[in-house]
């Protein structure tokens, strides 16, 4: 019975021992046996390796790593970006542009062109041989006693004008119904006569507007033989060029049954103090002065290429220009 007893009880204390053995495991906090009470983690279906193995539940969310001192420091590595790096832009300033001298624009009273001629004209106070060379240009300003001046009859003018490296040659034709000239030298202007301006260094003193030592008024008078008076070229301004000139050649023609009397000049380049060349400009006009009294010696009238003509004032002239 003894042994017996002991054998029936070997069972019992098996059983007793796996109970207590049951109830100390289940009080450990092993995550394979799903004893945390910690009812804020869900464990996830059928991730049974995730589960067992996640542990991330046990570190608070606060507590950051203290950082490893014994990791060394990564070696600075060049950039392998071929794009050449992006440089400081410093704003190139652009120069001041400096404008360009403008050639000076055309004067007020007109531009007038003169062909060059390689054989000189004969002077006959025409420009029959030479007229189909050049322009002819007429004069339709009434600058000085318009209020007398009645029709193209009373009076009326054209001229035309060519060069070559001696001179340059202007013939001036009028129309006037009542030829009147008693007067000679520096009174010639009382009397019909032509003026010519010229300013000899037009772009050296372009907008210079008083009289100086290239700037010329000349008169031309075709005379009058019954009065005793020669055909003749008169210098006003420069004032030290002032008189009678004989470097001038003047000759005249008259033409009665028309009222016409023509005026050709050749004036030399000399006396300008110009070498004359293609492309060159300069300053001029054409004016014709009228005397309608057949006792008195006065300027009734005057017409001109120039509107706003003033003989002391360049700048109220126009141009001539030359070329072949």
């Amino acid at each position: 019975m003894t042994r017996n007893g002991e054998i029936m009880k070997q069972p019992v204390k098996i059983f007793i021992a796996i109970l207590i053995l049951t109830f100390v495991l289940s009080a450990c906090d092993l995550p394979f046996f799903g004893g945390n009470d910690n009812t804020d983690v869900q464990v996830t279906p059928n991730l049974t390796l995730t589960a067992l193995f996640d542990t991330s539940h046990n570190i608070p969310a606060t507590i950051t790593p203290a950082p490893a001192t014994d990791v060394p420091a990564l070696p600075t590595v060049a950039p392998t970006n071929t794009e050449a790096p992006t440089a400081t832009l410093v704003p190139t300033l652009a120069p001041t542009p400096v404008p360009p001298t403008p050639e000076p624009m055309i004067r007020p009273g007109g531009s007038f062109a003169a062909k060059y001629v390689s054989t000189a004209p004969t002077l006959d106070g025409t420009y029959a041989e030479w007229i189909d060379k050049t322009e002819k240009y007429k004069l339709p300003y009434r600058v000085w006693g318009p209020s007398k001046w009645k029709d193209q009859a009373d009076l009326e003018g054209a001229f035309g004008a060519v060069w070559d490296n001696t001179y340059l040659y202007v013939s001036v034709k009028v129309t006037d119904d009542s030829y009147n000239q008693r007067q000679s030298g520096e009174s010639l202007y009382k009397g019909d006569s032509v003026e010519i301006l010229i300013d000899a260094n037009l772009y050296g003193d372009f907008y210079v507007q008083g009289i100086d030592g290239d700037d010329f008024q000349i008169g031309l008078s075709a005379g009058n033989a019954a009065a005793g008076i020669n055909p003749e070229a008169y210098i006003w301004y420069p004032s030290g060029k002032k008189g009678t000139s004989t470097k001038i050649q003047i000759s005249k023609v008259f033409e009665p049954e028309n009222n016409i009397y023509r005026v050709e000049a050749a004036i030399p380049w000399s006396l300008l103090g110009v070498t004359p060349k293609s492309g060159m400009h300069i300053g001029f006009a054409v004016s014709i002065s009228d005397n309608d009294q057949t006792e008195a010696n006065a300027q009734d009238t005057m017409i001109s290429t120039s509107a706003y003509r003033n003989f002391l004032n360049p700048t109220t002239w126009g141009e001539l220009i030359l070329y072949k």
